[in-house]
């Protein structure tokens, strides 16, 4: 899809729900994810359990796929032993599983793909994701992430998720590399600090310029917080935003980089059907469920939404 037409069904659109976590679906189909790959290993070894999780969120209701490529970047996979053909056959395949999964989908609202791009801190598997407490030469920036965002846009995504950055001069890089891509539209996410603060401690009244003057940006929010710092992060940038909002949080669970697990705090289901209309009246349109939400959060969504 251009990037002219997904702007345009987005803006007919009083509310879109993104789907749940990869990761949880995985677990739940008994995939163990405690590696450095985490849930791109599976593209590998549990390809039908990737269709089967992205076909239960669209039968859930869920307008948007986001491709299982967080921690699919090329020198991740070349860190364990693949090749870089490898590895970029392994993020076509991604994009395929999800595809596949649209067409199996008996449902019948609209289906689309937003390709995952996860920041450096996910390569490292430490959590950095949710610290940003790493600096790259913006060159370096731009080697780590060329390969997928090519591949991810060749093999026919509709849309990128730029998803759960911490760090500032990232975000700045792949936006800046992204003008060589301009066909492809995006959204961009955050991890936080606090509600005004991305995680590196960069205020987040100066990434919200950024994001808002640049064309390809057709949403931007955060994803993977806590859900009880959604809605002041919301007053936040409300106010001031001119495009649309975006909000995934994790279920409220904390995530240890230790085991490459998140704690066993219950399901969220419940949070989700009692603050999704709260976000959706607070501006936020894109809504879905980050770490540790599965089809019931989808489905409370949905159900919230309608």
């Amino acid at each position: 899809m251009s990037k002219e037409l997904i702007k345009n069904w987005a803006k007919q659109q009083n509310s879109i729900v993104i789907d749940g976590a990869m990761s949880l679906g995985l677990e739940e189909r008994q995939v163990n994810l405690n590696n450095k790959l985490w849930t791109a290993s599976a593209i590998d070894y549990y390809p039908e359990k990737i269709k089967d999780v992205h076909q239960a969120y669209f039968d859930a209701g869920a307008n948007i796929a986001i491709v299982s490529t967080y921690q699919a970047s090329v020198q991740g996979y070349l860190d364990q032993g693949y090749s870089v053909d490898q590895a970029k056959t392994l993020i076509k395949r991604a994009v395929q599983l999800a595809d596949e999964a649209r067409q199996a989908s008996d449902s019948t609202q609209p289906k689309f793909l937003a390709g995952a791009v996860g920041p450096y801190g996910a390569y490292l598997a430490d959590g950095s994701e949710y610290r940003g407490d790493y600096a790259l030469s913006d060159e370096a920036y731009r080697e780590f992430h060329r390969d997928r965002l090519d591949v991810l846009i060749a093999e026919g995504c509709d849309l990128l998720a730029i998803e759960t950055m911490p760090n500032y001069q990232e975000i700045k890089v792949i936006l800046e590399l992204l003008k060589e891509l301009p066909e492809i539209s995006v959204w961009v996410t955050c991890t936080l600090k606090d509600a005004k603060t991305l995680s590196d401690g960069t205020p987040f009244e100066q990434v919200q310029a950024l994001l808002e003057e640049n064309n390809q940006v057709i949403a931007y929010g955060a994803n993977c917080i806590a859900p009880e710092l959604v809605t002041s992060f919301l007053k936040q940038v409300q106010p001031t935003a001119q495009k649309d909002l975006v909000i995934y949080p994790n279920s409220g669970a904390s995530y240890s980089p230790e085991v490459k697990e998140w704690d066993k705090a219950p399901h969220s289901q419940q949070t989700f059907n009692t603050y999704t209309k709260q976000w959706h009246e607070q501006g936020a349109k894109w809504i879905g469920g980050c770490c540790c939400t599965s089809e019931p959060e989808v489905r409370a969504i949905v159900s919230s939404l309608n």
